[in-house]
């Protein structure tokens, strides 16, 4: 997903350390994990959901060239039972 070195990843981890200190480190790893695991399963949500509606579409799209299909075949016996009669 990101494209972090290990220069950056120490960086980053540098900075946090100075920033929050050693002693709330531990509540703030937990609460950037709590934030990207929900950020993830809001993502799966959401995909999940996005596939469930192009199914439905497709489905839709499918009973309608059905339907057409059918009619096409109606259309074309009826043209050949008026030229053979």
């Amino acid at each position: 997903m990101f494209d972090f070195g290990f220069n950056e990843l120490l960086l980053l981890s540098i900075l946090i350390i100075i920033l929050f200190g050693p002693k709330e480190l531990p509540i703030v790893l937990r609460s950037i994990h709590r934030f990207f695991s929900k950020l993830w399963v809001y993502s799966k949500e959401i995909r999940t959901s996005i596939e469930s509606l192009v199914n439905e579409v497709d489905i839709s799209e499918q009973q309608e060239l059905k339907k057409l299909d059918k009619e096409i075949n109606k259309v074309s016996e009826d043209i050949e039972n008026k030229s053979n009669g």
